[in-house]
Parts: structure tokens; C-alpha cells; sequence
């Protein structure tokens, strides 16, 4: 499978799959940028948040742009998630790091549209 492939399977399953996936595969000092309230997230309070949130049902990628730039990995898309009769939009990008112990998100960020 090739690194980019890899990458947006990777990015499905963030949507998709709960705190052990997670925990395999995002970095320990990992931002994100989500909608208010829940805001700014760095490092362990990420996992926390996962640990009680909802999944989605299933999520949509739309205008994707994948690029790499040595040993980063940056994806940029809109994405549509379902959740029973909810549709969620937003415009996204999340960045990944090449570590010794594989692909690992380092960043992500959500505005919603």
C-alpha cells in the first residue's frame, strides 16, 4: 500500500474508530484544532476527549489534496460525517510525522462549513 493510501485510511479510521486506535497512532504531543467549545487540544487531553465522545457512523472525503515534504505527511479535504440523523462539515487538515515506530498524527485541525 502506498504511503499516501496509507494515510487516508489512517484518516478514516480517526473519524471512525475510538481510543485504541488512537493511542496507536497519534503522537503523545499532538494538537488539535476543533470547533468551540471544545477548542484547542494538545498531548493527552486529545485521548481524553476520545475516550467519551461519540463515533461517526460514516465520513466522506471531498476535494482532497495529499501532499508529503520529507519525513511529514500533510492531507487537506472537506469531509461530511453521519451520525444517526446528524451531517456534520468541515473543512480539514491533518499532519503526520514519520517516527520510528511509524506514521504518526501530529496535527489536526477542523472549520466547519
Amino acid at each position: 500500500m502506498s504511503i499516501e493510501k496509507a494515510r487516508w485510511q489512517d484518516e478514516e479510521m480517526f473519524w471512525l474508530n475510538g481510543p485504541a486506535f488512537y493511542t496507536a497512532k497519534i503522537a503523545d504531543d499532538a494538537v488539535m484544532v476543533l470547533p468551540k467549545p471544545t477548542g484547542i487540544l494538545c498531548g493527552s487531553d486529545i485521548k481524553t476527549l476520545i475516550d467519551g465522545a461519540p463515533r461517526w457512523d460514516s465520513v466522506q472525503f471531498d476535494d482532497e489534496i495529499a501532499m508529503r515534504h520529507g519525513s511529514a505527511f500533510v492531507l487537506a479535504y472537506e469531509a461530511r460525517a453521519t451520525r444517526g440523523p446528524d451531517t456534520y462539515k468541515a473543512l480539514c487538515s491533518s499532519t503526520y510525522c514519520e517516527a520510528d515506530d511509524g506514521w504518526q498524527l501530529i496535527a489536526h485541525n477542523q472549520v466547519p462549513v
